[in-house]
């Protein structure tokens, strides 16, 4: 068993014999302001009390920020069910891959989660769940509603904070201002999430390179030829020499140097701009953070980091773990030294086409080597052919620090079109799961930071603020009744029947409570779902 379902297992036993307690004696456990609430606790406070009544003296501004929220909790609505319809539907594969990230990763327990720290991640959630539950306690004093209490809902860990409108107030006002109570705090995690990127991004202005443009090492696949010659993730690419120790561009361990080793960038990933034979051997010399120069004899060229499954490539029994040596089109063959003449080939062939992709394996310790050819019928992708095979130089990933910079402060980098706009969000949100926050530890020395650590630190906290308050806001937009996303999508319901000219109220109300539980049952019964084919 791991230690996340050890710990797990541990917080389970401790908490079902005080949620006994809690459910068989209410009146004692309200005197410790404890209340059961399904298979859940609440934790009755009074704290923030008053500062919900100080912030509802503008009440022209929240009515204001009352119509806005509608607005915002329509769009994250929007993005939660792309997100979720997406997820679905890669089931079957994540089932197939038999790939899962574990329980720990689905829980939002900073330092239980393994991309979550424990100080940081602190400090944002509480300040997610405060800022949440103070955006509903407002908006319903603002209405007239009375808040009975606040504190924090307990399952096993912490589930979140509350608020507690008074329900029998809360029923007779009208639609308009309970949705204004339930959108609230989506929209207040939005604009606190838009202010800490602000904060982020005009802090990493200040932030320079001297290493601006050089090939930095993002990632290193394991058992790969570089991973083998010890070459590790961090290091700065600064030179290539031959077998013989001859150097071909760049600098060496000596401090020769011969030119510069240049990369070119393609969207958000780098390329070193340098043609390579994969039937060689080259010296790769790079430096490290304490500025030392090391080298590690490496096999060069285009690997084959993995092959799309039903793929042409895969169709014609091509593997992970060897090179691309060159590919011939109506007879005439292009030999590959690089990604670049990969893409610029690739780009001018079409879906259905023949062509034969000669491979070359990994070097044995003798340096030994064999090809083999295959023949490739292309399948189509952005209307050009498609290979189906997934490339690095020799399993290093490259960056340069002034591309990671750009990428980590934006999360609309390299975007062109309304959908890319969606998918680069979600590709930003995802950061963490790759290290990156925005910044990998690893990586921050590439990076001269004014104020040294405190920076950091500062960057570091005003990305998790962002990424934990933008997270509340989009799943809180899910149409479920457990979170606030279901209640806002009932009262839409109700909106709509009336546009319908269903004016029997009863009526309306039925159809309602009908539709809107019926679709919070299947949401939730998928978002479950997904989270499951995730964790197992």
């Amino acid at each position: 068993m791991s230690t996340a379902y050890l710990v797990l297992l541990i917080l389970l036993i401790v908490y079902i014999p005080i949620w006994v307690w809690v459910w068989r004696n209410p009146e004692r456990a309200a005197r410790w302001h404890l209340q059961k609430y399904g298979p859940c606790i609440m934790i009755k406070t009074q704290l923030g009390m008053k500062t919900m009544d100080r912030f509802a003296r503008y009440p022209r501004f929240w009515h204001a920020f009352g119509f806005c929220s509608k607005l915002i909790s329509a769009v994250l609505f929007l993005l939660m069910m792309y997100m979720l319809i997406v997820a679905v539907i890669a089931i079957p594969s994540r089932l197939a891959s038999g790939s899962s990230i574990g329980i720990e990763y689905a829980l939002a327990i900073p330092g239980f989660n393994p991309i979550m720290p424990l100080s940081y991640g602190v400090v944002a959630l509480f300040f997610a769940m405060v800022v949440h539950e103070l955006g509903h306690g407002i908006q319903a004093r603002v209405n007239g509603i009375h808040v009975d209490s606040s504190g924090l809902l307990y399952g096993v860990v912490p589930l979140g904070a509350f608020v507690e409108p008074n329900e029998e107030e809360m029923a007779t006002k009208p639609r308009k201002a309970q949705i204004d109570v339930y959108a609230a705090g989506i929209t207040v995690n939005t604009v606190f999430a838009v202010i800490s990127i602000i904060l982020m991004v005009f802090a990493c202005s200040f932030v320079s390179s001297d290493y601006g443009d050089s090939a930095g090492v993002y990632y290193v696949d394991a058992d790969s030829p570089a991973y083998d010659a010890g070459i590790p993730a961090s290091a700065l690419i600064i030179g290539i020499s031959d077998a013989d120790g001859n150097l071909l561009v760049g600098t060496d361990v000596n401090g020769n140097q011969n030119g510069t080793l240049s990369t070119v960038t393609s969207g958000s990933a780098a390329y070193i701009d340098y043609p390579l034979d994969p039937t060689q051997r080259y010296y790769v010399t790079y430096m490290l953070e304490d500025g030392t120069h090391q080298s590690g004899l490496v096999q060069l060229g285009l690997y084959i980091k993995a092959v799309t499954s039903g793929s042409g490539a895969n169709n014609a029994g091509i593997t992970a773990g060897s090179f691309i040596y060159s590919i011939t089109i109506n007879g005439t063959t292009t030999k590959i030294d690089g990604y670049q003449t990969f893409t610029d080939l690739m780009s001018s062939t079409s879906g259905g086409e023949q062509i034969v992709v000669t491979t070359v394996s990994v070097m044995d310790s003798e340096g030994t080597y064999t090809t083999t050819d295959y023949d490739v019928t292309l399948s189509t992708r952005n209307s050009i052919g498609f290979l189906g095979v997934t490339t690095t130089m020799s399993g290093l990933t490259f960056t340069t620090p002034d591309l990671l910079m750009e990428a980590a402060v934006n999360p609309f980098y390299n975007v062109s079109t309304p959908y890319s706009y969606v998918t680069s969000l979600f590709s930003y949100l995802s950061g963490p799961f790759n290290g990156m926050d925005p910044i990998s530890d690893e990586v921050k020395w590439w990076y001269d930071a004014p104020g040294g650590d405190l920076t950091w630190v500062f960057i570091k906290l005003m990305y998790w603020i962002f990424w934990l308050d933008i997270l509340l806001a989009i799943s809180n937009a899910l149409p479920t009744y457990v979170l606030d996303g279901g209640f806002i999508f009932a009262g839409g319901v109700n909106w709509f029947l009336e546009k319908l000219r269903i004016g029997d109220e009863e009526r309306r109300r039925k159809l309602t409570d009908s539709i809107a539980g019926s679709v919070s049952t299947v949401v939730l019964f998928l978002f479950l779902l997904v989270i499951l084919a995730m964790v197992v």
